[in-house]
């Protein structure tokens, strides 16, 4: 008798063991650790207006935002004035548990957006002055805009995600999102999306690419202002960045020994979401007339 109780107390206490353990690594009691007015100053401080770039802010209605995790927001449409290129920015703050779930590769597909490449990229991006950012990016179809104009249509993500710690600033888009940002109560997560001119378009050549390398500086400098500071003292003659970073070359990307981390519950944030041509590598191992806006992730995050 005794020896049928002694797997069984055994096994009990590895389930509750391992239970606790799941419970302090994912924070499942606790509510996130910050409030939407601790980011209010960054958040809305974030420039409408960056070179021929200009913002108009979208609403994100409470479930959205909800599902997603986000304690606060941007969602921003950027319009370039010079030639009608539209780019769509969203930008969250929230616990990592909910902020690393719902990625485009995951909540895109379950809205009805095929995902086009077998499994996202790695593209980093290298602007002067600035922390080498790598985002994952993928291509997703749609069958209509938001204009209401039907037909095939084809949509470019990027997104990364950012620890916001004392000593980490850097937009990353590692192998596992959840086991790398564990517990972090505030972490950060943006996209940039396009539609692309046809399906073949080279990911060098796609709006969203060329509007990151112009804004990343500033929401570096808005979102991490004494960082900037710091440098500042540092380097006296270093002058803050501006949108000559367009000019930035991407560097070529890195292959991954996994594919992107996965969520659990669907969710795309709010999407309306050039440089020589650069070949990105497979995760596991980026003007004429003015383009259609792109596919509002908003709807995908419901």
């Amino acid at each position: 008798m005794v020896r049928l109780y002694v797997p069984a107390a055994v096994t009990v206490v590895l389930i509750a063991a391992f239970t606790a353990l799941e419970a302090k690594f994912s924070d499942r009691f606790n509510t996130s650790a910050v409030t939407a007015e601790e980011f209010d100053a960054q958040f809305k401080g974030l420039p409408k207006e960056v070179g021929p770039w200009v913002g108009t802010d979208k609403p994100v209605d409470d479930k959205t935002l909800q599902v997603a995790g986000a304690v606060n927001y941007v969602s921003r449409t950027y319009r370039n004035t010079q030639n009608g290129t539209v780019v769509d920015l969203w930008l969250i703050v929230g616990h990592s548990r909910d902020i690393v779930r719902h990625t485009p590769d995951i909540c895109y597909p379950a809205h009805g957006m095929g995902q086009d490449d077998p499994t996202p990229l790695k593209q980093p991006i290298e602007i002067p002055g600035e922390p080498v950012a790598t985002f994952y990016t993928a291509r997703f179809r749609t069958e209509v805009d938001l204009t209401g104009i039907a037909g095939p249509k084809n949509q470019r993500v990027f997104w990364a995600w950012n620890p916001n710690t004392k000593d980490e600033y850097q937009w990353d888009a590692p192998d596992s999102a959840r086991l790398h940002y564990g517990n972090n109560p505030k972490l950060y997560k943006m996209y940039f999306s396009a539609m692309m001119k046809d399906h073949d378009e080279p990911m060098a050549d796609n709006a969203a690419l060329a509007f990151a390398k112009v804004m990343l500086p500033h929401i570096n400098e808005t979102l991490f202002p004494d960082k900037y500071k710091a440098t500042a003292k540092e380097n006296p003659e270093t002058t803050p960045p501006d949108a000559g970073a367009s000019a930035a070359v991407p560097v070529a990307a890195q292959p991954l020994n996994e594919p992107a981390a996965g969520g659990e519950a669907p969710v795309a944030p709010p999407a309306n979401p050039a440089a020589s041509p650069t070949t990105a590598i497979p995760a596991g191992s980026a003007p004429a007339a003015p383009p259609a806006e792109a596919t509002n992730p908003a709807a995908a995050a419901k």
